[in-house]
């Protein structure tokens, strides 16, 4: 029963630690109603790239599962602590790995030579959007954040 209680706030925050988009057509709600700066270039390269997922919400719920689940190995306090030190570590490691590669998506990089002279390079998740070297294309910054997207201008 103990272990339950301590599972089901675990699992709940593991769920609340979702990974947020990273693609150029997704905002999160707080770029919703800013101003962004727009700028304009053309597309000179594109390649496939693969977005690693993080690792911290992983690591925190499994070393906590860990920790409880090896705590539970003996009714000795010594063997308990142990346990839950030992459970604490496999935990970690293994739930930081998992979520690591779980959250991983497939992505592009995009290096766009700058109407103002500058060449830059975009990382971002593939989308419904189609690009192609040569392409003009719309860079955003907001918030932080810059995205690629097709330009409507010609």
């Amino acid at each position: 029963m103990k272990t339950k209680i301590i599972l089901y706030p675990l699992l709940l925050l593991a769920l609340g630690c979702a990974n947020t988009s990273l693609g150029p057509d997704t905002f999160d709600r707080d770029s919703a109603q800013k101003m962004s700066n727009v700028l304009y270039g053309e597309v000179v390269t594109i390649k496939k790239v693969t977005i690693e997922g993080g690792t911290k919400s992983g690591t925190i719920v499994g070393g906590l599962v860990g920790a409880a689940a090896g705590s539970g190995v003996s009714d000795s306090k010594p063997e308990s602590e142990i346990g839950a030190v030992i459970g604490g570590a496999l935990g970690a490691t293994l739930g930081g790995n998992l979520s690591k590669s779980l959250q991983s998506s497939a992505g592009i990089q995009l290096t766009i030579n700058m109407d103002d002279g500058r060449t830059i390079s975009v990382v971002q998740e593939t989308s419904d959007y189609s690009f192609n070297v040569g392409d003009l294309v719309e860079v955003i910054t907001t918030n932080g954040k810059t995205r690629v997207s097709p330009s409507a201008l010609k």
